[in-house]
């Protein structure tokens, strides 16, 4: 569910409009006229006064909670969601933890192509070029690249094209140790 603000003949006027999915397709559609507020809070404050006197609307309140889910999973609807979302007892809150769990979801299974797109022995080049071993910790890493970054800089005197590599291992091997754990 959503709160909305929508222009009407010169005014703002606050609305609820519940998203779902028929057939596969999102759909919007307004459950409830609030009227005109100054602010955000004040028509949230009037829409958990309403949903805790009508049983129409928790009803609805009640639907939406059960298929957040299925329609979260919609890309548009997810955005349109992330944009108008309000906090409404509980709802959002629901929908919030399904938005952050789905975001961990892709941003792992993003790690986990990214590291199967490695070929085996890019870890151990990582590490080898800044002179650790692939156990190394995040805090090793970071000072062994330092170290290194101190005599390899151009500006006092190293190579440009090792400051790159050195660049290129840092990123990898922090990565790595990242993914790792």
């Amino acid at each position: 569910m959503l709160l909305m603000a929508v222009e009407q003949d010169d005014r703002i006027i606050w609305v609820v409009v519940e998203q779902h999915r028929p057939k596969g397709r999102i759909r919007s559609r307004i459950v409830l006229h609030l009227g005109q507020y100054r602010d955000r809070d004040a028509a949230e404050a009037a829409f958990l006064d309403r949903l805790a006197t009508n049983p129409t609307l928790r009803a609805v309140a009640g639907r939406w909670a059960a298929n957040a889910a299925d329609v979260l999973s919609d890309r548009k609807a997810r955005a349109r969601f992330l944009l108008h979302g309000v906090t409404s007892g509980g709802i959002a809150a629901d929908a919030d933890d399904l938005l952050l769990r789905r975001e961990e979801e892709e941003r792992r299974a993003r790690e986990r192509a990214r590291a199967a797109s490695w070929p085996a022995g890019i870890p151990s080049v990582a590490f080898a070029t800044l002179g650790l071993s692939t156990a190394a910790s995040l805090a090793e890493i970071k000072a062994s690249y330092r170290r290194k970054a101190f005599l390899l800089h151009p500006d006092r005197g190293g190579d440009l094209a090792a400051m790159v590599a050195l660049n290129a291992a840092y990123e990898d091997a922090s990565w790595y140790a990242e993914w790792r754990g």
